[in-house]
């Protein structure tokens, strides 16, 4: 069950299409709890971790790049849908964060391909192996750096490499009128709406952004 109400479809289409998603085994669903119990950690939606999956397994990546550790919620969601040859690198500057996300990794079997960096994402991504590219990127990180993350992950991806970046709707506030954006959140909705803006006209991609979730951001390198 999701901690917040849908904010794009109806309730009663919401309530649908949850009620289609598939069980989530018991580490999965003790995690979704720990995120609304421990200050409503921001995890993705059972339905974005499902695209999420759904892609990951679809292409098949090497090397995955998460933006936004949290709990390691997706970090498991795209090892797990990878496969045995796949290595993910998840970024999470905040200590108490990374190490219960490390805990959860350790349980999920998956500690050998998961690794957790305790960085600021901007230096992380700066940090990477210039030599190495990314097959699948996933942006779940601060709203505001969002235009910043996309300029360095773009080059970084192969031909046929996507990018995902989830909450780019932020609430509806990024799709409402200018005077009906909270002062406090102007900051987020212009980096949103100015990432959007740089996915969807990007010449080295084809994009779309989808009513899913909090919106999502679906990108190949072409």
């Amino acid at each position: 069950m999701k901690a917040t109400s849908d904010r794009i479809l109806r309730s009663e289409q919401a309530a649908y299409l949850e009620a289609l998603e598939p069980a989530r085994d018991a580490l999965l669903v003790e995690m979704e709890t720990f995120a609304r119990e421990n200050r409503n950690q921001p995890i993705s939606d059972p339905e974005v971790a499902s695209f999420l999956a759904v892609t990951a397994r679809a292409k098949a990546p090497r090397f995955v790049v998460e933006v936004g550790t949290n709990i390691g919620y997706g970090a498991i969601v795209l090892a797990r849908a990878a496969g045995e040859t796949a290595r993910v690198v998840t970024i999470e500057r905040d200590p108490e964060l990374c190490r219960t996300a490390r805990a959860f990794v350790e349980r999920a079997g998956l500690a050998a391909r998961i690794e957790v960096r305790e960085l600021d994402a901007l230096d992380a991504l700066d940090a990477l192996d210039p030599a190495e590219t990314i097959d699948l990127a996933y942006v779940d990180c601060v709203k505001e750096d969002y235009p910043r993350y996309f300029e360095r992950l773009v080059p970084r991806l192969r031909p046929g490499g996507v990018l995902v970046a989830d909450n780019v709707l932020w609430r509806g506030l990024v799709a409402a009128a200018d005077t009906d954006v909270p002062a406090a959140e102007r900051a987020r909705v212009d980096a949103l709406r100015t990432f959007n803006r740089l996915i969807v006209t990007d010449p080295r991609l084809r994009s779309v952004v989808l009513p899913l979730g909090d919106g999502v951001a679906f990108a190949t390198r072409v």
